[in-house]
């Protein structure tokens, strides 16, 4: 019998695709990265839209966190919490991303999920008045140009999915990325076998 050829190159595209969710994009969506991003900052990450507008298209980072504690940085804040790399614009601004929503300073993004704070929040999180406030502090933001998003999308640079707190709050920053792939259906489920770094193995 002869062999039957396999086109290499056909296998990769297809092992490599990229097939868009059934999500649009608006405040509050879920940028999840493909896998295999050329840029390091990017690779493997996941960032909440916090705008999308005619204006402004921004987001953070949620699963990039730094080696760094955010009293040790700021003299002004007595919180012992890891900081995270939201994006490499403004890196020196401070977010805070949260699950507390009885709060005036922040922006509801999605059900349990809000952006923003004051001093009267930073204060209640540093007295530990509410046991159930889940959070994270970020530097920087990662914003595009007008059109410039919709045109990476495009390009398969993103896939497009939906938050939850239990996500972005409860689990581990290095699975982040893993399960927003797999709450995306078993289309994506070759994505999680790619290695983060194919040229080392």
């Amino acid at each position: 019998m002869p062999l039957v050829s396999t086109d290499i190159m056909t296998v990769k595209r297809d092992f490599l695709r990229v097939k868009q969710t059934e999500f649009t994009l608006s405040e509050g969506s879920l940028l999840i990265a493909a896998p295999l991003s050329p840029d390091m900052l990017f690779n493997r990450s996941v960032i909440l839209l916090t705008d999308y507008n005619k204006e402004t298209v921004a987001g953070v980072i949620v699963n990039k966190p730094t080696p760094f504690v955010l009293d040790r940085l700021v003299d002004s804040i007595s919180i012992k919490a890891p900081l995270y790399i939201g994006g490499p614009v403004s890196p020196e601004m401070l977010f805070l991303l949260h699950n507390h929503s009885n709060s005036d300073a922040a922006s509801a993004i999605r059900p349990g999920i809000f952006f923003g704070y004051n001093d009267q929040l930073l204060k209640q999180i540093e007295q530990r008045l509410f046991p159930s406030i889940r959070y994270k502090f970020i530097l920087g933001y990662s914003g595009w140009a007008p059109g410039q998003l919709e045109a990476e999308i495009a390009n398969n640079y993103w896939v497009i999915g939906n938050p939850t707190p239990e996500l972005l709050f409860n689990t581990e920053p290095d699975q982040i990325w893993h399960k927003a792939v797999s709450i995306l259906g078993k289309e994506y489920e070759h994505w999680l076998k790619i290695p983060e770094s194919p040229h080392l193995n």
